[in-house]
């Protein structure tokens, strides 16, 4: 059995209902109790976010059309509250998709944004996409310790990595340093520790945009530690033998949503923030429905 499987087995083990291998015991209920909540504005935030960073991420449309926009991700943010409201372990989501080029990054970034518009809450937006930093890169931090970097020396910590933006509620946590041995890394006691320590913050909802599911280890790593999985499939892109696959992978984990994104509908309704030159209408479906479409 090779090291990266030994990995993805151990990354399984001990996986049960709620959130997989992250302690959610009455020590962690106490510990919480203990955490003051994250606050929603930072007097000095480590990220000034700038018009060009808001087109890159696609957190930007014309104005005719940021109303649809935000509404469409009120509906998806929706069910993804519900779930968070009925089981804390749920405040962990993952975005993933079974191939490059989906939209995951956009679509994480954009939920993230919707999400921090909840006074309850403070959202921290988690790149872990550690070959493609697309987070990092369009926030301006790819250079700035991250995740990785925690994870590779355990005596860093890493809300000190944690940058506040001045969008209110919002705050984010670069890939941090690139490793060869990320898979393992993610499958470790130590992620499933790191993640506790995030997640103690009482009001903090952490989203974490992963790689493709199957083109990499390391997006399988990090999904069994979710409360809850989005796959995003791209309208007239993704195989539907693609989607099957992905399913397969994620298993039985508590909670798939599928998000379908780059719907072509009309030129008047186009807004390309994106970069990939579609529309984006997105519809969230419970795992048995809409993987085909």
């Amino acid at each position: 059995m090779s090291l990266i499987e030994k990995a993805l087995g151990k990354a399984k083990t001990g996986t049960g209902s709620g959130m997989a291998g992250v302690d959610t015991s009455a020590t962690t209920g106490r510990r919480l109790a203990l955490k003051m909540p994250s606050p929603r504005q930072s007097a000095d935030p480590g990220i000034r976010v700038t018009e060009a960073m808001l087109q890159n991420l696609g957190l930007r449309a014309p104005p005719e059309q940021e109303h649809q926009r935000a509404s469409e991700y009120r509906e998806i943010k929706r069910r993804v509250v519900a779930d968070l409201r009925a089981n804390d372990a749920a405040r962990v989501i993952v975005v993933a998709s079974a191939l490059a080029g989906e939209g995951k990054s956009f679509t994480a970034a954009n939920l993230a944004r919707s999400l921090a518009l909840e006074p309850d809450h403070a959202v921290l937006l988690v790149d872990a996409d550690v070959i493609k930093p697309r987070i990092s890169e369009c926030f301006g931090v790819v250079t700035r310790p991250g995740l990785m970097d925690a994870l590779v020396d355990p005596s860093r910590s890493v809300e000190d990595m944690v940058l506040a933006t001045d969008i209110e509620g919002l705050s984010v946590l670069p890939a941090g340093a690139v490793s060869e041995h990320a898979t393992e890394y993610f499958a470790s006691d130590r992620m499933r520790d790191l993640l506790n320590q995030l997640r103690a913050v009482p009001n903090r909802i952490i989203v974490i945009d992963t790689l493709p599911l199957l083109q990499t280890t390391e997006a399988r790593a990090i999904a069994p530690l979710a409360g809850q999985v989005l796959l995003v499939v791209r309208a007239e892109f993704t195989q539907q033998s693609a989607v099957e696959s992905a399913l397969s992978v994620l298993g039985k984990l508590p909670s798939i949503k599928l998000v379908l994104n780059a719907t072509v509908r009309t030129r008047l309704l186009r807004y390309l923030g994106h970069g990939y030159g579609y529309d984006y209408d997105y519809h969230l479906s419970g795992r048995s429905g809409g993987a085909g479409k």
